[in-house]
């Protein structure tokens, strides 16, 4: 039977008052402050390093902010990372992309409310996602029809930010928090997502 986590629990946000910036920014940004960056404040330089990275990666975006958020959905599905994609659920449905849409992300290949540029760019993310990567050539050449190569190289960066968040999420089962975790179970069938570990 699969045991609930978090298997490293998360800290109190007074236990490292020298991050209270960092936790401001994430309340600012996602509407909480996540389990993950709790768990994370074990090492405190390294947390805000990485949120640094994180706030300077989505400012002022070459792509369209939804689809930064349906790119982080696809590649931690692919990772088989429910926290993540619950986060990424959270923030495509704050930025006005419908239930309807989010649900049909993993259709995107036939679905018609994607169009031809989400569909590169999601299919680029689930094969990027996965270990070892599954891009090829013909991914970039796909790519390219609706993308600059800074367009690319941004959503690259997107991807690969994920690498260590599903990886810590994944490895630490972190809890999913209330907003996220409600939205998922409202819009998302359990054949294409399920809490799991993560659950609260």
């Amino acid at each position: 039977m699969l045991k609930k986590g978090p298997y490293l629990k998360p800290l109190k946000r007074e236990d490292t008052p020298e991050l209270e910036p960092t936790y401001q920014d994430l309340i600012n940004f996602l509407g909480f402050v996540p389990n993950t960056e709790l768990t994370m404040a074990r090492k405190p330089r390294s947390t805000k390093a990485l949120i640094d990275f994180v706030k300077t990666l989505y400012a002022r975006p070459l792509l369209p902010e939804p689809l930064l958020y349906l790119i982080g959905l696809i590649t931690s599905s692919a990772a088989g990372c429910e926290y993540c994609a619950s986060h990424n659920v959270n923030r495509a449905h704050d930025l006005g992309i419908s239930g309807e849409k989010i649900a049909a992300v993993w259709e995107f290949e036939t679905n018609p409310l994607f169009e031809p540029s989400e569909r590169a760019a999601l299919s680029f993310a689930f094969k990027a996602g996965q270990t070892p990567s599954a891009v090829e050539a013909d991914d970039y050449t796909e790519m390219r029809k609706h993308f600059s190569e800074e367009e690319i190289t941004e959503a690259l960066f997107i991807i690969c930010q994920f690498g260590v968040f599903n990886r810590f999420n994944s490895a630490v089962a972190a809890t999913i928090e209330p907003t996220p975790l409600a939205l998922c179970k409202s819009y998302l069938s359990e054949d294409n997502w399920q809490a799991g570990k993560h659950d609260a």
